[in-house]
């Protein structure tokens, strides 16, 4: 056995750098088990060698089922009946046993604690290569080799389980290095990560690309971050291909139909569009835009409008004062918060991993208690109050939607809660139909909640929050995983509920959500306020976003430049703003 798989794994090497196709999709269609409607159909594709394909599409469109076909998990794990060829370096893979797949095809999943197995990260990544039997100095050679690509040597004899995010992320993608791959497929690696996290993810796969000629697919909804990295981009609707082509070209020629199937464009593409740049090879470029902005954008200090909501009763909703919390073995996670939050703000919190943000919000819903100071709630300590009564003015949405959901049906997944609060069956039904309606889930009703995308299970999470209609609203990272289009309907809601009155504070690495939605922002560094103010003033403050490694989004950007180049114009937040500006200042 030992020497077939290394006949195999030379076969790989020596056809590695030639240009032909790593994978073709023939005519595939593929039906899960109990369920109807087909999740591919008719799809057909080619993947050439040392192609970076980003592959894009709605929640629930097929793209995990698609690439899962590509490793032999669909349909030898899932079950179901799948019509069509898949081929792998031209050999049909049907019937081909999943671990001599995974000698040419490699997969990262958007939560790498399902494929983390052991104690230290040189362990884990010494895995795969150990269980093909390799000789020692073979996997001695691999591991280190992944161990120098990732960053992670430094880091090798390091716990797991004390890992950060991105250093689990990178741990993961490790392992698959030392498989050495010809296709490496990406399945929203970066969606838990912050901006530091995702950088260096992101310049991984990059340099896998680029030096070692490795095929690459990569789902993501981080548009503007990743699409400098694509070749190519493949957009996917409904189980079909619908678009495929050149970047460039597919943004700048098909945005509408990029929108309607949920997928928003990078800042550039949008600014290019609106400044008919739609033909310029560089129209993606930060100085092609930035210097025809400078050329055709009227001065003038009027015209922005402003999307903000001014808060007429500004009352403490939650007042936090001199807040301390140290953790087991003597770690501060939180160091002298003081704040203020007053009914009906709607506030980003926001910060690199580890920051304190989420140790912060959990104790907004007393799932942790202070070490020293108070949080009031209306002024009423928190400490004086049960984890169910905080429940019932504060909901809170964890950043993983498994978490909390724990039914075997979605409509009893959002009935939960309510039971719980004593209300009659009519108003239970009234509620959770209206949830699943909000959140675009009443088809899925009679649903098993695991048979739902990630983004569909975030989705019936926040429906039941929603159902139980709070007066503080928490959300931690409330758009992992989720297409523009429901991002932008969901947060739409939740800004409805503002205007009712609701407090909302959440939790986001989204720099482009943080500056459409948010009225406020709270950045926070090791555990303590580190900015706070209205969020035009915050991504104006470049400089000091920078020591969170945050970027403003490339509007503000382009625009803070400009004014610093002498240009009169008001610092915007949103593609929006620009366009609402060029409309009340004509070009």
């Amino acid at each position: 056995m030992e020497v077939h798989h290394l006949f195999e794994l030379e076969e790989i090497t020596v056809t590695k750098n030639n240009k032909s196709s790593v994978a073709n999709v023939e005519n595939v269609t593929f039906s899960y088990p109990q369920i109807d409607s087909p999740s591919l159909t008719d799809v057909n594709l080619d993947i050439e060698r040392g192609e970076f394909v980003l592959l894009v599409g709605p929640s629930g469109c097929g793209k995990s089922t698609l690439v899962r076909t590509l490793n032999g998990l669909i349909p030898t794990l899932s079950g179901g009946k799948l019509d069509g060829r898949v081929l792998i370096n031209g050999k049909d893979i049907k019937g081909e046993k999943i671990h001599k797949l995974a000698l040419q095809v490699g997969m990262v999943f958007q939560n790498p604690d399902t494929q983390l197995f052991s104690l230290t990260i040189g362990e884990d990544i010494a895995f795969g290569p150990e269980n093909l039997g390799l000789p020692k100095q073979d996997i001695i050679d691999r591991t280190d080799h992944a161990l120098d690509v990732t960053g992670l040597k430094h880091l090798k004899d390091n716990f797991i389980f004390l890992l950060s995010g991105g250093e689990k992320q990178r741990t993961a993608i490790g392992g698959i290095i030392a498989m050495d791959p010809d296709l490496f497929i990406l399945d929203e690696p970066t969606s838990d990560l912050d901006p530091v996290g995702t950088k260096d993810v992101l310049d991984i796969i990059k340099q896998l690309n680029k030096e070692k000629n490795i095929s690459i697919i990569l789902i993501e909804h981080k548009i503007d971050e990743v699409v400098k990295l694509a070749s190519r981009v493949i957009l996917m609707e409904k189980g079909e291909i619908t678009l495929d082509g050149d970047p460039c070209e597919i943004f700048s020629n098909h945005e509408d139909q990029m929108k309607k199937a949920g997928i928003y464009p990078p800042q550039l593409s949008e600014i290019s569009n609106i400044l008919d740049l739609n033909n310029n090879k560089n129209a993606m470029s930060y100085k092609t835009v930035f210097e025809r902005l400078m050329k055709v954008l009227p001065e003038s200090d009027n015209g922005l409008q402003v999307n903000n909501i001014k808060i007429l009763n500004a009352r403490p909703h939650l007042e936090i004062k001199e807040l301390y919390h140290q953790f087991e073995g003597g770690a501060y996670g939180l160091k002298n918060i003081n704040l203020q939050i007053n009914h009906g703000e709607f506030i980003a919190l926001i910060g690199h991993n580890g920051s304190g943000k989420t140790t912060l919000s959990h104790h907004l819903i007393g799932l942790l208690r202070p070490t020293q100071g108070k949080i009031l709630i209306n002024g009423t300590n928190i400490s004086d109050l049960s984890i169910p009564k905080v429940a019932q003015e504060v909901g809170f949405l964890f950043q993983n939607p498994d978490n909390q959901i724990f039914t075997d049906r979605v409509d009893e997944e959002i009935k939960f809660g309510l039971k719980n609060m004593g209300l009659n069956d009519k108003e239970i039904d009234k509620r959770v139909n209206s949830a699943l309606e909000m959140m675009e889930l009443t088809e899925y009703k009679n649903r098993h909640p695991h048979s739902l995308s990630r983004g569909q299970r975030q989705r019936l999470a926040v429906a039941s929050i929603l159902a139980m209609k709070p007066d503080i609203i928490v959300l931690d990272e409330p758009t992992t995983g989720q297409d523009r289009a429901h991002v932008n309907k969901f947060m739409q809601q939740i800004r409805e509920l503002n205007k009712l009155g609701k407090t909302i504070i959440f939790i986001t690495h989204d720099m482009n959500i943080a500056a459409k939605y948010s009225t406020r922002m709270i950045v926070m560094k090791t555990g303590e306020v580190f900015l706070d103010g209205p969020t035009r003033d915050i991504f104006s403050r470049t400089k000091d976003l920078y020591t969170t490694h945050i970027e403003s989004p490339v509007i503000t950007r382009l625009t803070l430049d400009m004014r610093k180049k002498g240009k009169n114009i008001p610092v915007m937040l949103t593609v929006d703003e620009l366009r609402s500006y060029m409309s009340a200042n004509p070009v």
